[in-house]
């Protein structure tokens, strides 16, 4: 029962993760609460800022 419960846990993750839109630069990617996407467009990075807050920065040209 528990090994079903974690197959359904983790099809479920990944199939979020495959639906996550990137996000913007400047939008915020991570933090300690934050639940939305942590992937940023190809020309930015996560950065971290704090516990709570990451944000996609640009990536240097």
């Amino acid at each position: 029962m528990k090994f079903t419960i974690a197959l359904a846990i983790a099809a479920l993750a990944s199939t979020a993760a495959a639906t996550c839109s990137p996000k913007p630069v400047y939008a915020q990617c991570g933090g300690a609460v934050y639940t939305g996407c942590k992937q940023c467009v190809s020309t930015a990075t996560c950065t971290f800022i704090n516990d709570y807050y990451s944000q996609c920065y640009p990536k240097p040209q």
